[in-house]
């Protein structure tokens, strides 16, 4: 029963991880004028479900993967890294 604790925290864990730098993204793409009022009703509907599934799709052997893509596709589009004040040297 520990480790089936365990594993859920870990999930809720990575769910919030990966819930926090989804939205991180999606603001960034606000503010590039990625999203603007042609394609927002879509966005919004992409992110209440993509934020909805989470905490199930953690549960997937694949998620790690899926999550690395997923972010790594929003990086191309943001370029969130380059802006992050946690990388300046």
């Amino acid at each position: 029963m520990g480790s089936e604790k365990s594993d859920a925290a870990l999930r809720q864990a990575l769910s919030d991880f990966y819930r926090e730098e989804f939205l991180r993204h999606l603001e960034q793409l606000e503010l590039n004028g990625l999203v603007n009022e042609g394609n927002r009703a879509v966005m919004k509907r992409a992110c209440t479900k993509l934020m909805a599934d989470l905490d199930q799709v953690c549960c997937r052997d694949d998620f790690p993967a899926v999550a690395e893509t997923l972010l790594q596709n929003f990086e191309l589009l943001t370029r969130l890294s380059e802006l992050d004040p946690r990388k300046a040297h």
